[in-house]
């Protein structure tokens, strides 16, 4: 009677808990993916090709040019939950003024002082539960996108 009882309850029981557990890393996902976007293009409107020093410390392969430090800052921002391969892409788009911003495309990259940027930064998380959500799902991951649009600082155009 007892082991029916369990296999009865034990069936949903284990599901739920797979739920909550892939619900709870993906809602993290998503506001890691927020804050690692806000702190990218924090960065990007001054205009220094450098990261800050307390970002740095201790770490290798530093990218040198601003362009490559944003995807740089995202991947550092989030201690390794966003990973650095084919499923982030961080598109950046600049316009020389608001009335232009938004409205079909800008000039790629980080745009330079003063312009409109804005940040397009999507990531596909790979399901933790692996084919058990992804036959719910119909894939392999969720795709997580934060968008932002800011103005750079009025700073002296350096190139990379």
């Amino acid at each position: 009677m007892a082991a029916t009882e369990f296999a009865l309850i034990a069936v949903p029981f284990f599901f739920m808990v797979m739920a909550c557990m892939e619900t709870a890393w993906q809602l993290a996902t998503g506001a890691a993916l927020d804050h690692a976007a806000l702190r990218a293009s924090r960065y990007g409107i001054t205009g220094d090709n450098a990261p800050p020093g307390r970002v740095t410390e201790g770490q290798e392969n530093v990218p040198v040019c601003r362009s490559d430090n944003i995807r740089w800052m995202i991947v550092r921002a989030t201690n390794g939950m966003i990973k650095d391969n084919s499923d982030l892409t961080v598109v950046t788009e600049a316009w020389g003024g608001v009335s232009g911003a938004g409205g079909g495309s800008g000039a790629e990259g980080a745009g330079s002082g003063g312009q409109i940027v804005s940040y397009t930064i999507t990531y596909d998380q790979p399901f933790i539960s692996g084919g058990i959500a992804a036959s719910f799902w119909g894939g392999n991951s969720i795709r997580h996108r934060a968008f932002l649009m800011v103005k750079n600082e009025p700073f002296e155009n350096e190139t990379c």
